[in-house]
């Protein structure tokens, strides 16, 4: 086997990933957001070690043998990289979070004892900066969140599913009070997963059913199991009685800062849904939604039984 043409084919392979890549660091450079770059390296990485692993597995023979030695290597260098950028991810959030913090408080302590002196236009530009500084902290954690999923250290043990619902539920428990939801959880599985990450999951998807719905309107919520075609698997479908969405978007919905409704409608970041995806696809399985406008949405979450 010809080592040199092999390694041709694997860069070839790799093109359509790196490329991929590039063009994501790029585009988010020039809206001027490292943070964007950030995410696009994170999940860009883990691209290219998933193509380079994949490639070493395929091929046979003593030069094969040597050239998955070479992917390794650079595998554990991509690894290493993807390591080192969720350290900096930690350490620019708090470095970026702190002043952050210090706006809103000061905003706050302004509105609380100077309030009575301002004008009306002082105190439209005080709410529109406690406001803006609150909305970029939600969007640092939102995207330290979905970068710190692609983190290999995830802790997997035996989840149960139904009672993680319930303690979530109970963490939202003033919120539901007050919209009057009603909220139906069924008998769920057990299954193995990291339960931060299912947590991230649940939280999502019962904020985004109480949070898109008609004004007025009393949330309705089911959470059910369902058997999958794979008996690996296991189901579990959240539906509500919302605004529901476009059938046209039901794949769009799960990209990262895709938002069907301005910010002036319902408050979010674009990022939880893409997040949940991911941790889905990281414990091998999927999460899927379908709606119609006007009649509410229904996700389907599907895992393994076993990592």
């Amino acid at each position: 086997m010809n080592f040199r043409a092999d390694t041709s084919t694997t860069l070839k392979a790799l093109a359509p990933v790196l490329l991929a890549l590039a063009a994501a660091l790029v585009i988010a450079v020039m809206n001027t957001s490292w943070l964007l770059a950030l995410v696009a390296a994170l999940v860009g990485i883990g691209g290219v070690i998933a193509v380079l692993m994949a490639l070493g597995r395929g091929e046979n023979g003593k030069a094969a043998r040597e050239q998955s030695d070479l992917i390794e290597k650079y595998a554990l260098e991509l690894e290493r990289s993807n390591q080192d950028l969720q350290v900096f991810a930690s350490a620019a959030s708090h470095d970026l979070q702190e002043p952050l913090r210090k706006i809103e408080s000061f905003g706050q302590r302004l509105h609380d004892k100077y309030d009575d002196v301002l004008d009306e236009t002082g105190r439209t530009y005080l709410h529109r900066m406690v406001d803006a500084s609150g909305r970029m902290r939600r969007l640092i954690d939102a995207l330290l969140t979905f970068a710190r999923v692609n983190d290999s250290n995830t802790s997997i043990a035996d989840v149960d599913l139904e009672a993680l619902w319930k303690s979530v539920l109970t963490d939202n428990s003033a919120r539901i009070k007050s919209l009057k939801a009603r909220i139906d959880v069924t008998e769920l599985p057990v299954v193995q997963a990291d339960e931060t990450q299912m947590r991230i999951i649940f939280s999502n998807l019962l904020n985004n059913a109480l949070k898109y719905q008609p004004d007025g309107q009393v949330p309705e919520v089911s959470v059910e199991y369902f058997e999958p075609e794979d008996e690996e698997m296991v189901g579990i479908r959240v539906r509500d009685n919302g605004i529901g969405f476009d059938a046209k978007y039901s794949e769009r919905i799960f990209q990262m800062f895709e938002r069907l409704h301005s910010r002036s409608e319902f408050e979010g970041s674009g990022i939880g849904l893409a997040t949940c995806a991911r941790i889905a696809e990281r414990h091998g399985g999927s999460l899927t939604a379908e709606s119609n406008p006007g009649q509410g949405a229904e996700f389907s979450l599907i895992l393994p039984k076993y990592q």
